[in-house]
C-alpha cells in the first residue's frame, strides 16, 4: 500500500463515520446511506496525477445501499463499491479527459459535498454544507495529495469553487459529463479533445503560473 493509500484510506474511515448532520443533504447509516465519494483509483500508477472533484454524489441507488448493509459499513465497503461501478459514464467520460491530459499518475475522485441531497432537493448542497464539508475533508485531500497534480473541477459550479479555493495549482475546468453532457460532448472529436480546448489545457498544464482554465465550449471564465 502506498503512502498516499494510507492517507486517503485515513480520512475515508473519518468520512464514513461523519455524523455532522448537514443542512440539505441525506445520510442515514443505518439505512446503507452514506457520506462517499472519496477514492484513489491506480494508487502505484506513476507520472503526474490529479484530483477530480465534483459537487456532490447523485443519489445512492438501493443496489448500493444493500451492499453496504450486507457487507458493511466501512470505507473497505465503499471502495469495493466504487471498483465496481468503475466505468459508469461520470467516471469513464472523464478519464477521457484525463488521458488526453497526459495525467499518468493516480486520480483521487472526489467532490466538494460527499453527501448526496436530500430527498426531493433539486441543484446545489446549502452554501453552508459546502462550505462545512470542502474544509473538513477536501482541503486536507489537497493538503495531502502532490503539490504537482492537477486539479479537475467537474461542473461549472465545482470549477468555479476550486478556482478560488486552490489559488496555488492549475485547474482544468470541463462540463458536467452526464448532467451537462451535451456541452461536454462538444469538447470532443470522436473520443479525442478538439485541437483548440486540448491546445489550451495543455499551454495551462505546462505554464509556470497556476491558472484556471473552463474547456466548456457555452461559459466563460473571464
Amino acid at each position: 500500500m502506498t503512502a498516499l493509500q494510507q492517507k486517503i484510506d485515513r480520512l475515508g474511515a473519518e468520512l464514513v463515520a461523519c455524523e455532522d448532520g448537514c443542512v440539505g443533504i441525506l445520510q442515514k447509516q443505518s439505512d446503507g446511506i452514506l457520506p462517499r465519494s472519496l477514492f484513489l483509483e491506480g494508487p502505484r500508477q506513476t507520472g503526474r496525477g490529479c484530483l477530480a472533484v465534483g459537487l456532490n454524489p447523485g443519489t445512492s441507488k438501493p443496489v448500493e445501499r444493500q451492499f453496504y448493509l450486507k457487507n458493511g459499513i466501512t470505507y473497505d465497503r465503499i471502495k469495493d463499491y466504487r471498483s465496481r461501478i468503475s466505468e459508469i459514464p461520470y467516471f469513464a467520460r472523464t478519464r477521457i479527459v484525463i488521458q488526453e491530459l497526459g495525467l499518468t499518475g493516480p486520480i483521487l475522485w472526489s467532490n466538494l459535498a460527499k453527501c448526496e441531497n436530500e430527498t426531493d432537493r433539486d441543484g446545489l448542497p446549502p452554501l453552508q454544507t459546502l462550505r462545512h464539508c470542502t474544509r473538513r475533508f477536501l482541503t486536507r485531500e489537497l493538503h495531502e495529495s502532490p503539490q504537482d497534480w492537477i486539479v479537475l473541477g467537474i461542473g461549472w459550479e465545482a470549477y468555479r469553487a476550486l478556482a478560488y479555493l486552490v489559488p496555488k495549482r492549475t485547474v482544468i475546468g470541463i462540463p458536467h459529463p452526464t448532467g451537462g453532457y451535451r456541452d461536454f460532448r462538444k469538447m470532443l472529436n470522436a473520443r479525442s479533445l478538439r485541437r483548440e480546448i486540448k491546445g489550451r489545457a495543455l499551454a495551462a498544464l505546462n505554464s509556470s503560473e497556476p491558472s484556471a482554465v473552463w474547456l466548456g465550449a457555452e461559459k466563460s471564465a473571464a
